[in-house]
């Protein structure tokens, strides 16, 4: 590749989202409400429930908060693909999969990383500074599969 088409490499660092923390509390105050409409036997019920707000707390504390040890802190795309860092300090290089979801507030990247293991990140203006997000869209809405 000629010198002047090289880009730099680009980071991708999300801060804490507040839209995000609300977008996960609606969709689990919405679920628990369906499993109160629907008719179940009350241990079915309370079981459900449970785990809903098992859910919850998990995408709270992985995702939002990102205070588990395999949350995504950063993503690097470069020339040599993508690599992701995580909170326990683990760096590994990943593969975008074709289910990353791009529209125009909302990016959320989905990676494999080895045989089972399927990180994503969730990104939008308020956890990446707006032309951060732009310049992903743009270069994720490029023919191309390979990196710039």
């Amino acid at each position: 590749m000629n010198d002047h088409r090289r880009r730099p490499p680009l980071r991708l660092q999300p801060r804490r989202s507040r839209w995000l923390g609300l977008l996960l509390l609606g969709t689990h105050l919405l679920a628990a409400a369906v499993l109160l409409l629907i008719p179940l036997e009350r241990v079915s019920r309370v079981l459900l429930l449970l785990l809903v707000a098992l859910s919850f707390g998990y995408g709270l504390w992985a995702q939002v908060l990102g205070l588990a040890p395999w949350s995504l802190r950063e993503a690097i795309w470069s020339e040599q693909g993508w690599r992701l860092n995580f909170r326990n300090g683990d760096q590994r290089e990943a593969v975008l999969l074709p289910s990353t979801l791009i529209t125009v507030r909302l990016v959320i990247l989905h990676f494999r990383v080895g045989w089972l293991r399927y990180p994503q990140m969730t990104l939008t203006e308020e956890a990446i500074a707006p032309d951060r997000l732009r310049q992903l869209r743009v270069r994720l809405r490029l023919p191309s599969t390979t990196p710039p």
